[in-house]
């Protein structure tokens, strides 16, 4: 048994090798010989499938996807494979039925985004499929997006109309109509169908439609219905490089009949336009040499046009005259419409050469312009700084590089490219949503197979949105148990922990997946890792430390001093505060000699004004609150603290200016009446203080609030009585003689 799994190890190895490569039949041998040790198994299934759809052995891939879809049935993915192979091999009935099985699958796995993306490719491939029509216009409706429905529901409507049935078709325009009974076309098609039945029925003068199943009644039902479904909608799916290919070829063309020449004569425009001509023709009917020599021919003639760069460079690539190629494709990236398949025909020059670095530094390049242009990410800097820091990292692992060109061409060589990439980055943001990860679609493709890893996530990702935790986490166990290295994998089970409730495991799993990454050498995952434990444990020490750590090395003050702020919370929690101290002033000094502004210290000032309180050193909490002072001097909260601190402090005179500022600071802001309620409690703590009591009688009386202001002079009066101080306290009394007229023979015998 051990030279057998020894023997399929090494036919497997080769076989990947040879599928790097695209050495096919090397590839097709290898595996064939793993599945003569260990017949069905996936891994050597799966690299068979995708090495005989590549050299156009369409039988065998089918054999090969349709037995893994045996030993994985309702695997939308695999459905997906078999749906590629056949639309490969010219089989568009048979592609379509698996594209709308996939959604189905899709569907029931409550995965509406991807169960669209699906039948979409259904329809594209056979556009009058009316049980995938019917499937995508629920779908549209259950994702609120009315007018798509109602496109659908029209393209129904013609598909009807296609097969002779105007009752099904005006069924399908009156739920059209129910979304919006004001849609003009809807209305239109409505009318034309009504007319169409009366000419059927005899009800009205209109002549009977030709027989059902002519060529003449089809024809004249795609030309009356054309309101139906618009031609774009019709197109095959194609790669990046045929799709460019295809612009630039009806942008050539229309520059044969184009009569703005610019500063050419009419004579150099007359040979160019010939050549043009026949150069365009020469490469739609797939004579490349041919139409090189034309281009190369207008090229000299002085016609330089990003589409006759892009066609000239894709011919030269494909004749491997890749320098030459690289000049042309470099010009014709000035223009946005040729940008990433001209970086793809780079990567598969480089590829040609063996130069792996300079392929995998293209496809880079093309990724982040696939997320940027394509995928309309939200945060173009991050995505710029992770990317920069990619191209740098992926350097030191040759085993990663090979993976990402393998994983990154066969996606993008795909016709279902665009799909794909959204399908990739939806999940990833799925698992990452509220986190601090920002994953690009390079972490996905540096897995192998990372694009079926997600989707066999997604299973678990739905479950966990339905309350099935025990089975999400069940089923992502099952998936690291095949592909322990994945750290998405990883990533995925930690959050189903986290989102379980199962806080300590969670926290371990994301530690874990920190040392990972750092022992990877990306300190930017290892932080996000830390951040998520952190999350779930705020206290956590070594957690802590760790996330110092990376911060201060990557430079990122912000996070440093939330480290720092952490520990000093981890300490006071555990009453620890002479920790706690040290790391506030640990964070202040390293804050100080990097000169960050004194507003990004606030919270490790509140913390040290937090230790002070806890400690009753009422002086050591003065000198941080004097540094909140200066952060905002408008924060009443603080002030009123530094006021009552100077006061504990027997800083009696500090203490009244304190309190008199934040008086004409209230009286400037409308906030008086909290001045007067915040003087009551300091009064509360210092009965005997006369100064803040005549405050407190200034602001009562300018709030009107008489009876209080009474209360306090009669407080004050009273106090210099017994202290002998008969001229102070007849000015008083005679204060309050004038705000209570009825007391004052009271207050006169007191003075008496």
């Amino acid at each position: 048994m051990g030279e057998d799994r020894l023997r399929y190890e090494q036919a497997l190895r080769r076989g990947h090798e040879a599928l790097w490569q695209k050495q096919w039949a090397v590839a097709i041998a290898a595996y064939r010989e793993a599945l003569h040790v260990f017949a069905d198994h996936p891994e050597a299934l799966t690299g068979l499938g995708i090495a005989c759809m590549e050299a156009g052995q369409y039988e065998e891939a089918l054999a090969a996807f349709q037995q893994l879809a045996r030993l994985r049935p309702g695997d939308p993915m695999l459905t997906l494979r078999l749906a590629e192979v056949y639309q490969r091999a010219g089989r568009a009935t048979e592609a379509a039925a698996h594209y709308h099985q996939a959604g189905c699958s899709f569907a029931a796995q409550a995965d509406l985004q991807r169960a669209v993306q699906a039948w979409v490719h259904a329809i594209r491939l056979e556009p009058g499929r009316v049980e995938t029509l019917e499937a995508l216009a629920q779908a549209y409706q259950q994702l609120h997006q009315p007018e798509a429905a109602i496109r659908v529901n029209l393209a129904r409507a013609r598909a009807w109309v296609q097969q002779g049935n105007l009752q099904r078709a005006l069924e399908a325009v009156d739920e059209a109509l129910a979304l919006d009974p004001q849609h003009p076309q809807a209305l239109q098609a409505r009318d034309w169908l009504r007319a169409q039945l009366a000419r059927q029925t005899g009800t009205g003068p209109l002549p009977a439609l030709p027989a059902r199943g002519s060529e003449a009644s089809v024809e004249q039902a795609r030309a009356e219905a054309f309101w139906m479904l618009t031609a774009e909608d019709t197109e095959a799916p194609v790669d990046p490089i045929r799709r460019a290919l295809s612009q630039a070829l009806r942008v050539l063309a229309d520059l044969v009949f184009s009569e703005d020449r610019g500063s050419l004569s009419e004579a150099e425009w007359f040979r160019i336009n010939a050549a043009l001509g026949r150069a365009v023709d020469a490469h739609s009917r797939g004579q490349p040499r041919e139409a090189l020599a034309l281009y190369e021919q207008v090229q000299a003639a002085g016609l330089e046009h990003p589409a006759l760069m892009f066609a000239t460079g894709a011919i030269l690539a494909e004749l491997k005259r890749c320098d030459e190629a690289a000049s042309r494709l470099q010009h014709a990236m000035t223009s946005s419409d040729y940008y990433l398949a001209s970086l793809l025909l780079l990567a598969l020059c480089e590829e040609r050469r063996g130069a792996l670095e300079r392929a995998v530094e293209h496809y880079l390049e093309a990724l982040e312009y696939i997320e940027r242009e394509w995928l309309r990410q939200d945060q173009p800097e991050w995505l710029r700084e992770r990317y920069r820091f990619l191209r740098a990292w992926i350097l030191r692992y040759p085993d990663l590089q090979r993976i990402l060109q393998k994983e990154a061409q066969q996606i993008l060589e795909s016709p279902m490219w665009l799909d794909r990439v959204s399908m990739i980055r939806q999940a990833l943001d799925q698992w990452t949503a509220g986190t601090s990860f920002r994953l690009t679609l390079v972490e996905a493709l540096m897995s192998p197979e990372g694009e079926r890893l997600l989707s066999e996530l997604g299973q678990a990702y739905v479950w966990a949105r339905q309350g099935l935790f025990y089975s999400a986490v069940e089923e992502a166990m099952r998936i690291i148990a095949e592909r322990p290295f994945a750290p998405l994998a990883h990533l995925a089970l930690s959050q189903l922990l986290a989102w379980s409730h199962h806080g300590q495991a969670a926290v371990g799993k994301f530690r874990a997946l920190g040392e990972y990454f750092l022992f990877m050498g990306d300190p930017h995952l290892a932080l996000a890792a830390f951040e998520q434990a952190l999350q779930l444990a705020p206290f956590d020490l070594p957690t802590l430390r760790r996330l110092l750590r990376l911060a201060q090395e990557l430079g990122d003050p912000s996070r440093t001093l939330q480290a720092f702020t952490g520990m000093a919370d981890a300490y006071i929690q555990m009453a620890n505060l002479e920790d706690a101290e040290r790391i506030c002033q640990e964070g202040l000094d390293w804050a100080s000699r990097r000169g960050l502004p004194i507003s990004m210290l606030r919270p490790l000032l509140l913390r040290l004004v937090e230790i002070a309180v806890q400690r009753l050193d009422w002086a050591r909490a003065i000198e941080p609150l004097e540094r909140l002072r200066t952060i905002n001097p408008k924060d009443m909260e603080i002030r009123w603290g530094l006021a009552e601190a100077y006061m504990r402090a027997h800083r009696l005179e500090s203490g009244l200016r304190e309190t008199r500022d934040l008086i004409e600071l209230a009286r400037a802001t409308g906030r008086l009446s909290e001045a007067a309620s915040n003087l009551e409690e300091l009064i509360a703590l210092f009965p005997d203080e006369l100064g803040l009591r005549q405050l407190a009688a200034q602001v009562h009386l300018e709030l009107g609030q008489t009876e209080s202001a009474i209360t306090h002079l009669e407080q004050i009066g009273e106090h210099y009585l017994r202290q002998g101080r008969l001229n102070d306290a007849r000015a008083v009394y005679q204060s309050l003689i004038q705000l209570n007229p009825d007391r004052a023979t009271h207050y006169r015998a007191l003075i008496g």
